[in-house]
């Protein structure tokens, strides 16, 4: 897929990120203390090095087509606010799953919603997946609201679906297909 891809929505913009939004992707990290309960590679420590090479990888595996991390910018500032990503793409089940976050300060906006409605339609319109998966941490319920209420359904916890920390976590799986989708 091309890295040069952007996709509009009413308020933001979904792009790649590139090492020039290396010291702002590191600040959001750093400062947004919610992340780092949900996901062991955000912490406060993470800084621009740590950032820089995030890109690095995020750049890779859209050119080997493995996964694809939109940067989420808001419109009016183009300020960066969080991430979306397309990953563990499955040819064989047609299926991905997305993981998403927004940072702190730009929470409880509507704009974890937005994001992930836009790149949920992308993933069916253009890439003709029949499945999407969103595996969130069974305690993190703002995330299980934000996929509800982009029209997915829960599909239950799953055993040992994701490693944190070095060691396996249940998962709480909702899953959103063409048909479900808002």
């Amino acid at each position: 897929m091309v890295t040069s891809l952007e996709i509009f929505t009413k308020r933001l913009t979904l792009k790649i990120i590139n090492q020039e939004h290396s010291h702002a992707f590191a600040n959001r990290v750093a400062d947004s203390l919610s992340l780092h309960r949900w996901m062991d590679w955000c912490e406060p420590s993470f800084n621009v090095e740590d950032a820089q090479e995030f890109i690095r990888a995020n750049r890779l595996n859209w050119v080997k087509g493995t996964s694809y991390g939109f940067g989420v910018f808001c419109q009016k500032n183009q300020e960066f606010i969080g991430m979306v990503a397309i990953t563990e793409v499955h040819l064989i089940s047609n299926s991905a799953s997305l993981g998403y976050w927004i940072a702190d300060k730009h929470q409880q906006k509507g704009y974890a919603k937005e994001a992930l409605n836009s790149i949920i339609s992308f993933s069916f319109e253009k890439l003709q997946l029949t499945r999407i998966e969103l595996v969130c941490d069974p305690e993190n319920v703002l995330s299980h609201k934000v996929a509800l209420s982009c029209g997915c359904i829960n599909e239950g916890i799953n055993r040992n679906r994701f490693i944190y920390n070095g060691k396996p976590k249940d998962g709480l799986v909702f899953c959103v297909t063409p048909d479900l989708h808002i």
